[in-house]
């Protein structure tokens, strides 16, 4: 079986191109709502609250997802959740449009629109493996690595440059169209049968979700580990319209170029992983990683110059993709399939939620310390923990 075999099932490849497209469009979301904020406040701090909001519903909305995943159809709630995220972009356009837009009514529909976000994300990364047969559920998330990163370079130079062009009220009309092809195949595909929890409590369910993730070493290690990178790595990326405006000079569209290098360096990573399967060990990967994370951060820190910067979060794309694919790829594996639900949502749960954590402690330190340092300490981190992994952890070897 080939690196590429799951696109021979056509449910799996219609989901990856439309999938794309609906997470580019959130990607254009992710940053129309900071780029707006900064514009209404001019600091770093209220883009740490703007990151708090949209993430911190997913300590709700991520673990109850995964319960319903688990016992519920998940193409059905991803067809609710996506609905819903639609609903929520075309009043955030409308209110745009008349004028309405506001800090506090920003904020309260970032609220809104992360429970549906933590949700769709949550059922949609347990749906992937009822689409492809059971043996290539591993290439599938491998694949499905490209498509969250292919999203990534898209959506937000797209979003840069309709920002630039049109303004935000444009951005969020083609956000909510973009969840549209998706909605259609969805409606459309069957999925195979999978065995389903028997319903109990909502409660008793997580709970016992959240004992398999931590008493299985392979499990904890990537919920935490992928946790850790998202509160000192990825949470940088919230703080972006500050680097762009302040430290680089840059507009919209530079603003969105400098995301976009993420997502670049992230496909051509992803493609990359996807070759080369399970040659290399995933706690080799996830341990260079953190070091490649934290070097990529000093580069971000280090400069003013635009070009440069680009290269250094470039560099953490290409991080970002040796640690998520590997840690993703380990619960996938080892996770039992009537818990795969439970147990994705606390991994994308840690990320989500670690994530506005780390991007509201940064832009409260940046208002003090300034950008460029909270960048290198966050680098710091990454690098500590790498180090400490190695040393300390048997080199996370538990997650091969």
């Amino acid at each position: 079986m080939g690196p590429l075999t799951p696109f021979r099932e056509r449910r799996f490849l219609a989901c990856f191109l439309t999938g794309t497209l609906a997470a580019s469009g959130n990607w254009m979301l992710s940053l129309s709502v900071p780029f707006l904020v900064y514009e209404l406040t001019r600091s770093a701090s209220w883009l740490g609250v703007a990151a708090v909001a949209s993430g911190l519903p997913s300590l709700v909305a991520s673990p109850v997802g995964g319960v319903f995943a688990d016992r519920y159809s998940k193409r059905a709630l991803l067809l609710i959740s996506g609905g819903i995220q639609v609903v929520l972009a075309l009043v955030l356009f409308a209110a745009s449009r008349a004028g309405m837009l506001d800090i506090g009514l920003l904020l309260g529909l970032a609220v809104a629109m992360g429970f549906a976000s933590s949700t769709q994300t949550s059922v949609y990364q347990s749906f992937v493996a009822e689409v492809v047969p059971a043996r290539q559920i591993s290439a599938a998330y491998r694949l499905n690595a490209i498509q969250f990163n292919v999203s990534r370079a898209i959506g937000p130079a797209l979003a840069g440059l309709v920002l630039h062009r049109f303004g935000a009220t444009t951005a969020f009309l083609v956000n909510a169209l973009a969840f549209a092809p998706l909605l259609v195949v969805l409606a459309l595909i069957r999925t195979r049968a999978v065995e389903r929890s028997i319903a109990t409590s909502v409660v008793g369910e997580i709970l016992e979700g959240a004992r398999l993730a931590w008493r299985d070493p392979r499990l904890r290690l990537a919920v935490v580990t992928g946790a850790f990178c998202s509160m000192f790595g990825m949470s940088i990326y919230s703080l972006a319209a500050g680097l762009a405006k302040d430290v680089f000079r840059v507009d919209e569209a530079g603003l969105g170029l400098l995301v976009s290098s993420v997502g670049v360096m992230s496909f051509l990573t992803a493609i990359l992983a996807v070759g080369l399967g399970d040659k290399i060990k995933r706690s080799t990967l996830v341990v260079s990683g953190l070091v490649v994370y934290g070097l990529g951060l000093w580069i971000v820190a280090a400069t003013d110059v635009f070009a440069i910067g680009m290269i250094g979060f470039g560099i953490t794309g290409i991080a970002h993709v040796m640690i998520n694919v590997s840690v993703t790829t380990t619960v996938q594996t080892y996770v039992p399939p009537a818990f795969r639900g439970r147990v994705t949502s606390f991994q994308l749960m840690g990320i989500m939620l670690a994530l506005p954590i780390g991007a509201q402690l940064g832009g409260l330190a940046a208002d003090f310390v300034g950008l460029p340092t909270v960048v290198a300490a966050f680098g710091s981190l990454q690098i500590g923990y790498g180090i400490w992994a190695k040393l300390r952890m048997d080199g996370l070897r538990a997650i091969d």
